[in-house]
Formats: structure tokens, sequence, C-alpha cells
């Protein structure tokens, strides 16, 4: 027992040179404040326990020791009793006023280099007051607890906050949760693995929890920060920050809003969707850092029963009809004005060729948007697209292996339809962007602007429904491969979508041109007509 003893000793003594030797920290969490407070509390409670052993003065006559002591030096009950009050006075009157003396601060300094709290506080620190506070709390508490011992009471002396330093390296091991996103992000950064619209959207979330947890020491956050973030999401209303019920104000009361409302809230894929950024975060968290907590927002993803298939549905027959009878087909007022009958003829224009290219390949609005001339190729006699990331300003979307560029054999409608006629144009006329009229936005993407607008027009023409938008091209191509008879593993190569298995090769690293064009010539839209859909002249 006694070497248990001296090895105590010897711990403590090593972690007190160590606070004595680590950087002084700027910032206190509420955690370490209140283990502050409650050593404190408990000290002043102790020593008052410890009087009280000892006896005050009594009169000879009615004195109860077995031994006579001493007791010169003892204050009597009644001195006692005065001092209490007179203290409590003082110390009520400064926390009050906010005032600060100095024997507060000498305490405060003691009690930061007390055995289990070790924490060096820069001298220009604010946050000085605050432990100076917690302290004038904490005697306001103990004097409350006296009295009552005074009157007889029963009062016990609060535990002692466990002996384990509140660790004097918070400020470089454990910094706020908004600086540990900007480390995180710089990380991801590097070898261009995070795009500007992935680090804002991964940001967007973060600053949603930190409005409802607060932004504070990694540290300091829990399993019930998680679940407090959970349930305000199950909450809010959908298009918050856009419906005029909600959009001025903060989270929660777009929440109290929208439910006095009664307006729908947002998907479960939403909800999942913010909660998995969260998710990479904090596991990222909790092995940077030593003293992170695990996963704060582990398992928290809510069962979701709606298939991927109906979170977005392929166009109809009838929807597509709409779209190709429509003025960008059969002739428009205007560009601005393309939802307008008229005699402006867009074969030029890139509102011409991405609905028909979303048609018959069924790539993504984005990879389309960025294709540069040099994209439409041929090889074999064989014209096709390759979508890639190679290009500046380029990406694919997929995770770490699976990011790999794709070949796709233009179908046999768009080489009647003059699109290679129309690139070779594009090309003669000096032109390095197929669409050079579309711009990269904040985020890197060719497609932001693009996919509202397209939206907006089907919205204009009358084909717009809530699970439909120019994604349902894709949606539609593949049931297209599936109806004729297009093996799965080539419409997943045509998408660009990794195969379960081994098969995970596609493009140009697993099936050669002529399978894939073969594959592709065989989606036909039997019952769609394609009347209004003027061939490209030049």
């Amino acid at each position: 027992m006694e070497a248990v003893r001296v090895d105590e000793k010897f711990d403590a003594h090593r972690r007190w040179l160590a606070s004595q030797n680590a950087p002084p920290v700027d910032h206190l969490s509420e955690e370490q404040l209140a283990t502050i407070k409650q050593a404190y509390l408990h000290h002043l409670l102790d020593e008052d326990e410890e009087t009280r052993l000892d006896g005050f003065k009594e009169p000879e006559a009615i004195s109860v020791r077995e031994e006579p002591q001493e007791d010169a030096f003892l204050p009597s009950f009644e001195e006692y009793e005065e001092l209490i009050e007179e203290m409590d006075a003082v110390t009520r009157t400064h926390l009050a006023r906010g005032k600060r003396d100095v024997f507060f601060l000498s305490e405060a300094e003691e009690v930061l280099a007390w055995e289990g709290i070790e924490t060096r506080l820069a001298a220009t620190s604010p946050d000085w007051k605050k432990v100076i506070r917690a302290l004038q709390e904490a005697s306001v508490e103990a004097h409350e607890a006296k009295r009552r011992r005074n009157r007889g009471d029963v009062v016990p002396t609060p535990p002692a906050p466990l002996e384990q330093p509140v660790s004097s390296a918070a400020g470089t091991s454990a910094p706020k949760v908004s600086e540990a996103f900007e480390r995180w992000a710089e990380q991801k950064a590097l070898g261009n693995r995070w795009t500007a619209k992935a680090k804002n959207d991964y940001r967007n979330w973060l600053t949603l929890f930190i409005e409802v947890c607060g932004d504070r020491p990694i540290k300091d956050y829990r399993k019930a920060d998680g679940r407090e973030f959970k349930d305000v999401l199950t909450k809010l209303p959908s298009n918050w920050r856009k419906m005029p019920e909600t959009r001025n104000g903060d989270l929660r009361s777009a929440v109290e809003r929208g439910q006095k409302s009664g307006l729908p809230t947002i998907s479960i894929a939403t909800i999942n969707k913010g909660l998995g950024r969260l998710n990479a975060f904090w596991e990222w968290a909790s092995s940077e850092y030593d003293d992170a907590p695990l996963n704060v927002v582990a398992g928290l993803k809510l069962d979701d029963t709606t298939s991927a298939r109906h979170k977005r549905q392929p166009f109809s027959t009838e929807q597509l009809q709409a779209l190709f009878d429509s003025p960008i087909y059969s002739g428009c007022y205007s560009e601005k004005r393309r939802s307008v009958p008229g005699d402006t003829d867009m074969r030029r224009s890139h509102w011409h060729w991405l609905p028909l290219l979303g048609l018959f390949t069924g790539a993504r609005l984005n990879e389309l948007c960025q294709l540069y001339v040099g994209d439409i190729r041929k090889a074999g006699g064989i014209a096709f697209l390759r979508l890639t990331n190679e290009g500046e300003g380029q990406r694919i979307k997929g995770k770490g292996d699976d990011i790999r560029s794709r070949d796709v054999p233009l179908h046999r409608e768009l080489i009647r339809l003059g699109f290679w006629e129309f690139a070779e144009d594009q090309r003669q006329d000096g032109h390095t962007r197929l669409f050079g009229q579309l711009k990269a936005d904040a985020s890197g993407y060719f497609s932001g602007k693009t996919s509202e607008a397209f939206s907006t027009y089907l919205k204009q023409i009358g084909v717009k429904t809530a699970k439909t938008s120019f994604h349902s091209f894709r949606h539609t191509f593949k049931d297209a491969c599936r109806a004729c008879g297009v093996e799965p593993h080539l419409s997943n190569a045509l998408l660009g979508h990794a195969e379960l298995g081994t098969g995970s090769v596609y493009g140009t690293g697993g099936y050669g041109l002529p399978l894939l064009r073969d594959a592709v010539d065989k989606v036909d839209y039997q019952s769609l007509s394609l009347e209004y859909v003027k061939p490209y002249s030049g």
C-alpha cells in the first residue's frame, strides 16, 4: 500500500511538472469551469468539516472534551457564524456587481494549480473573469451549506471531481469544433480529394450542428449533442431558407414556425445525408485528437424505406414527349424566353443538346456541361464521348479508385441528329469547350445554374414533378437499357456505376467500344416521337 501511495505521489508530481511546462491556454471550456467550481466547493466544505471536528472555543462549564486541549486560537461558534455572514455578504456583493478582488484572484491562481486541475491560464486570458466568478458562486453555495450546518442540519460535503487533469493542452489538442473542421478541410484538400462544392456542403452541415450545439472545444461534445441535432433535423421544414415563414431566423425558430404552420419537413434522405457528413468529420476527429470523444453521431441515421429509385423518378413517355415537342425544339421566342413559342432556332445552343445527350447517354448533367470539344472523339469508326476528370475543371463522381474516365459511344439517334457535326463546327470555330457559354460556379461546377434553369423550364411547360429533374434522364436511360435487353454490367459501364464484386472495372478499362456501341444502340424509346427535333445543319 505504501508503494502505491508513493507511485500516486510521483504521478501527481509528474502531472504538475507537465502542467507547468505546457503552453498556457487562452480559454477554458464550460466543463473545465464546472470542474474548478466543484473542486473549490468541495475544498470549502471539507475545510468547514475540519473546523467543526476541531471544535469551537467553549465556556469551561459546558466543555464536552474528554481531555483538556489548548483552544486559545479556536474561534467561538458565534465568531464563526459572524465570519460566515461577513464573507457571504462581501462575496454576494462582488458577484452581483461583477467585481473581482485580490483575494479571489489569488484563490484562482492556487486552484488552477491543484492536483486534478493543473492548468496554466494565460495572463491575458479573458477567462480569468470566469474562473473568479466560478469561485464566487462556489463560495455563496458553501456559505449557504455552512448556515444549514450551523442549524444542526446534515449537509454532506460534495465529492471532489475525479482526479484527472482538465487538460492544459486543450488549446492545442482540443480546439473548437469549427477550428478542427478547418484542419480537416486542409487535409482533405491535399491531392484534390475535395472539391469546393463538397467542402462547402460539409461546412454548411457543420454550421448547422454548431447552431444547435454551440462551437465548443471538441472534447466537450457528447452523444447527447448528436441526438439533439438529429432531433432538430427531424422537425426542420423543407426549403426552410426559402420559405417566407422560416427564412428569417435561426434553425430553432424555423422548426417552431414550421410546426405552427404545418409545413412539411425535410426528407429522411436529407437528414441522413447531413448525419453522414458529420459522421465523416467526427470519425476523423476521434482519430486526430487524443481527447476528442468517440463519434457523437455514429449510428444515428434514420431507417429509410424509400428506395433510391423512388427518390428520383424517370421521365414518363408523356413527359418526354412534352419536352421534345416544346419550344426549345419546335421554335422559341428567344433563348431567354425559351418556353414561349417563336422562330428562334436553338440547335447551336446547349439547351438543344443537353436533354438529348441525357436521354441517349444517361450521363450526369455536370459531366455533359464540362465537356471539351476534344472529348468528342472517334476510334475505329465509332464516335463516342470521353467523360473524364482529366481536363482543367473537370470532375467525375466517385470515390478513390472508382473515379475513372469512361467512354460512351454516341447513340445512332445522336448521329442522325447531327451531334458529331455540331462538335466538329465548335472545333473548327476554335472553341475549347463544347458549350462555351456555360461557366463554372463558385463551387467549380458547370451544371449548377443549368440544373435550376432546366427544372424551371420543366415547370413552364407543365411536366415538372417533385421527383423529376435532369437527373431523371439517368433513371430513364437505365430503365431503357433494362427494357431493351442491355446486360446490367454494360449499362453500369455506360452510366459509370461501379459493379458489385470483382466486376468493378468499366469503360475502356473493361469493355471495348464495339461492345459498348452495340449496347447503346439497343436502347430504343419506341413510343417517343422526335419529329420536332430537327437535325443539325451548321
